[in-house]
């Protein structure tokens, strides 16, 4: 199941990416406001035009009625057209006739009725406002126009209305106007042609969804930022930094505090073992050491009693002293394998001088393969610095360097490179020698693995082959742990042309 994940995510990076879906949410939260304000637009925009017909269509029918009045305006009493008047108006509807008489100046309108029924001063003080305005000059001169709703205005009684129709009716010479209005609040629930945010459902809407946006977007930063503090803490903890560091009182989520417990348990349970294996080392190192220190020094009266006449028991002296001191060694050996391994349980790592640790391994090397009579041919880039510890580095770059002088032949060169590739330090380390047979390659970072009874020394030197029976297989299993454990990683390949090839990268300082 765990390895399907890690497909998944390495097939789909994107998909499983929390910046991604963070900046895809962003952009949802911009284009669901922007989908809404056009639909919101478009429904006004239709709200809008089906009033301008039905307020045009009345309008027309209006004057429709009221026409064959105004054919015999002049012959019929004006009561009659009063009458006509009030027949033909619609509900909360104002209608008001207004004349131009032929030969009259264009904006010389007069009232002539209105219904309902308004005093003769309220109508007269409504056509000044109305010419004030410039309705009347856009008729003219043709007397022709169509509806607007834009045409605002405050009538005498200080109300709002809105001019929803004006109808021109050719007479003759004479144009005859039939004006509609409504009150302004009757005539739709909001009002018309006004812009979006100024509509109060609209704006209301606006603070609701803005309020939620902000919402969102604090909740995400606030996990962000948590994200941030346990990666924070995560790498103080991996490289040691000054402080002690925990994940329980980094974290401001409730929901979290269970895993960051865990976290804290997980990196208590790796101190605790690291302490464990370095004191169980030491105390094995000691119970050792301590009748090996009894034997060493009860050898000594043994050899005063023994006399210098009997070889045979001198010998036998001899091979307890070289075995003590072997023992020694080992027990030493196990202690320091044991402790590295601690090590690399939860390895200190900090900013370290790649280009100075090398350049000072390699001058003390150059010495061995001298006396060797091989070579040591040295690129180091100046200024490379990584995360690494010299303890841990350090028996990396012994083990190579030897694994290659080992199958260099006399007069042979070792080559080592360290240089800055992106985000890593890399060092190189080859020789000329045989190389590795494909068929091996993979397991040459095994633990016991070895390959050097079947070699041989190129130039006809064995030395190699011959120091085969002493190699364990450990060196390039130790390279490969100790690298591992300070988050880097380490390749091997035959060279072209022949030879073979290690090589480190370690995390570089940024």
């Amino acid at each position: 199941m765990e390895a399907t994940t890690r497909r998944r995510t390495r097939s789909f990076p994107l998909l499983h990416s929390f910046s991604f879906k963070l900046l895809l949410l962003a952009l949802i939260l911009l284009i669901v406001p922007l989908i809404l304000y056009w639909q919101f637009d478009r429904a006004e925009q239709q709200q809008s035009m089906l009033l301008r017909n039905a307020a045009d269509q009345t309008g027309r029918l209006i004057a429709a009625m009221i026409r064959p009045h105004l054919d015999r305006f002049r012959t019929e009493s004006p009561s009659e057209l009063r009458t006509a008047l009030a027949g033909a108006s619609i509900d909360d509807t104002n209608v008001k006739v207004l004349v131009r008489l032929k030969g009259s100046s264009p904006d010389d309108f007069l009232y002539i009725a209105a219904a309902p029924p308004l005093p003769a001063d309220y109508l007269k003080r409504e056509r000044d406002d109305l010419m004030r305005s410039g309705v009347f000059q856009r008729l003219a001169p043709t007397c022709d126009r169509k509806t607007d709703f834009e045409v605002r205005f405050v009538n005498p009684a200080g109300k709002q209305e809105v001019l929803t129709s004006m109808t021109p009716v050719h007479v003759g010479g004479d144009c005859w106007i039939i004006i509609t209005s409504q009150n302004a609040a009757a005539l739709a629930p909001a009002p018309l042609n006004l812009s979006f945010w100024t509509i109060p459902a609209n704006a209301a809407a606006a603070v609701i969804y803005g309020l939620g946006a902000l919402l969102v977007v604090w909740l995400l930063a606030h996990m962000w930022r948590n994200v941030a503090r346990f990666r924070g803490a995560a790498r103080r903890i991996r490289l040691r930094g000054a402080g002690a560091v925990s994940f329980r009182e980094l974290n401001s989520i409730p929901e979290l505090n269970r895993v960051a417990e865990d976290f804290d348990a997980l990196v208590m349970a790796l101190t605790d073992s690291q302490a464990f294996i370095k004191e169980t080392a030491e105390e094995n190192s000691h119970a050792l050491k301590a009748p090996l220190a009894v034997i060493a020094q009860s050898i000594e009266p043994i050899r005063r009693a023994i006399p210098q006449s009997d070889p045979s028991a001198q010998r036998s002296l001899q091979l307890i002293e070289r075995s003590v001191a072997k023992l020694d060694s080992l027990v030493s050996s196990s202690r320091d394998l044991e402790q590295a391994a601690a090590e690399v349980v939860y390895p200190v790592r900090r900013p370290m001088d790649l280009s100075a640790f090398l350049t000072q391994m390699l001058s003390d090397y150059d010495i061995t393969l001298v006396a060797q009579e091989k070579r040591l041919a040295a690129s180091i880039a100046h200024g490379v610095t990584a995360y690494a510890n010299e303890d841990l580095l350090e028996p990396v770059i012994e083990n190579i360097l030897e694994n290659a002088a080992s199958f260099t032949p006399r007069t042979g060169t070792v080559e080592v490179i360290l240089e800055r590739k992106g985000d890593f330090a890399r060092i190189h380390v080859a020789d000329r020698g045989p190389g590795v047979p494909p068929d091996k390659l993979p397991h040459i970072f095994d633990r016991y693995m070895t390959y050097r009874l079947n070699l041989s020394d190129s130039s006809g030197d064995s030395t190699a082959a011959s120091a085969g029976e002493f190699h364990q297989g450990l060196g390039l299993w130790i390279v490969k742990r100790n690298v591992e454990g300070l988050g880097g990683t380490v390749t091997a390949r035959n060279r072209i042309g022949g030879g073979f090839e290690i090589i480190v990268d370690l995390k570089a300082k940024a």
